[in-house]
């Protein structure tokens, strides 16, 4: 079952990076009313500003080094806010991995615009971790292979039933099958160890 989507941002701090002073007053009114403190931000954020819930960014005027993260790994919610939908800009906001859009001219519409953007944010953000540990555990592919050649030669069992052995060995220690080899591996290297010491 999917988690479900935190729909109450009280408490929450916004970054409203815009350069039209009316536009962010506007919208903090907006946010005040879900709870929300906004703080209106331009050009940049200063290096002791706190640090935001969730980032609104003008798609017209909005550059690179107002986005504190990399394109596309925003921690919090990044929305655009839109107003001349100008295929470039809107090429930018993309790049940027905006999570929502938020029309200027519906400022209204800001409560189902942070509900839609925390959600797609939540998916990111989940889909990178799985992707991380994905690779990570790819790169101990090697150890799985070393820990099953070991049950083998010293099991005398085939490929088949070291890797059983193996997953039952994870399953008793709730790891994947690749920390459980490095676990296994640790393992067996410290009692030969302790073994050539006696």
């Amino acid at each position: 079952m999917k988690p479900v989507v935190d729909l109450n941002f009280t408490g929450r701090l916004a970054w409203v990076l815009h350069p039209a002073e009316t536009l962010r007053q506007q919208l903090a009114t907006r946010l005040a009313v879900l709870g929300v403190e906004a703080v209106g931000i331009w050009p940049v954020a200063e290096a002791s500003a706190p640090r935001p819930d969730v980032v609104f960014v003008d798609v017209d005027t909005g550059h690179d080094e107002q986005i504190p993260w990399p394109a596309g790994t925003a921690p919090v919610p990044l929305i655009g806010l839109v107003r001349s939908e100008s295929p470039g800009r809107l090429t930018w906001a993309l790049e940027q991995g905006v999570d929502a859009f938020l029309p200027q001219a519906a400022l209204g519409l800001v409560y189902s615009t942070l509900v839609i953007g925390s959600a797609k944010c939540a998916e990111r953000l989940r889909n990178a971790r799985r992707e991380v540990e994905v690779a990570r555990r790819a790169g101990q592919r090697h150890l799985l292979i070393r820990a099953a050649n070991q049950v083998m030669a010293r099991e005398a069992v085939d490929e088949l039933t070291a890797l059983k052995r193996l997953r039952a060995f994870a399953m008793a220690r709730r790891v994947s099958l690749e920390d459980a080899a490095a676990l296994f591996l640790d393992e067996h290297e410290l009692r030969g160890r302790r073994g050539g010491q006696r």
